[in-house]
């Protein structure tokens, strides 16, 4: 019931776009909201911040802790096959509307155990953000979307794994069962497609838990919109 109220808030602040509304020092990715005002970034000697485009590369413990919180965009995540790096790259569809790509980071620190990322983007510049890190044993990444689309490959990680996404898409890939030991999803209002031999699918108000063969475990809580789980 706990969890179920926890979507059901999702399912509110996605109207706004919140991703963790008890977080205070969140981003609101309202879409009323002006321009980002502070920025908390320190540029490296090899960022690339320019135009259209950013790329980030840190050293990365395999068992770090990673924030990630994204406004209006979609996004991809998938575990760094090197296993010792961040690499964050993203891509606008269109113009920045009179901004730099710098005006869209609200929060940028990756130190090597543990990394914060916030990005704020306008639906207009349609953003496209790709995340490869570490996730071993003992790591624990949380994702959150406020508004988009959000992939995450979980085949052949490990650790805590926890994705929100308060309105929009999520797809999932695994190992079958191999790519968990326990897994929870959670959909506020919306549907479920689990395309797994023998997967179930729900409607409207889901929660499901499963047990599995692997390491680690996998939360995903989408406010409002469908959530997918495929078997690659």
């Amino acid at each position: 019931m706990r969890r179920l109220v926890w979507v059901w808030a999702l399912v509110v602040a996605a109207g706004l776009g919140v991703a963790r509304a008890e977080n205070s020092q969140s981003m609101n990715c309202g879409s009323n909201d002006g321009p980002l005002t502070t920025h908390d970034y320190e540029r490296g000697s090899g960022d690339v911040v320019e135009g259209n485009r950013m790329e980030i590369l840190r050293p990365f413990a395999e068992n770090g802790r990673m924030e990630v919180q994204v406004c209006d965009a979609d996004v991809r995540v998938h575990r760094s096959r090197e296993g010792k790096e961040v690499h964050l790259t993203v891509e606008l569809g269109s113009g920045g509307g009179g901004h730099s790509m710098a005006d869209f980071i609200h929060t940028l620190r990756i130190a090597p155990d543990h990394g914060v990322i916030r990005l704020k983007f306008p639906k207009e510049v349609h953003a496209t953000v790709t995340l490869s890190l570490p996730m071993a044993e003992g790591s624990r990444s949380e994702i959150s979307l406020g508004r988009g689309d959000l992939d995450l490959n979980a085949i052949g990680s490990a650790g805590r794994r926890e994705i929100n996404v308060g309105m929009g898409h999520m797809r999932l890939h695994v190992d079958g069962d191999k790519s968990y030991s326990s897994m929870e999803v959670n959909v506020g209002m919306g549907s479920l497609h689990d395309y797994r031999p023998g997967g179930e699918n729900g409607h409207f108000v889901v929660s499901k838990e499963y047990r599995g063969a692997g390491a680690g475990s996998i939360e995903v809580n989408v406010g409002m919109g469908s959530l997918e789980i495929r078997n690659d």
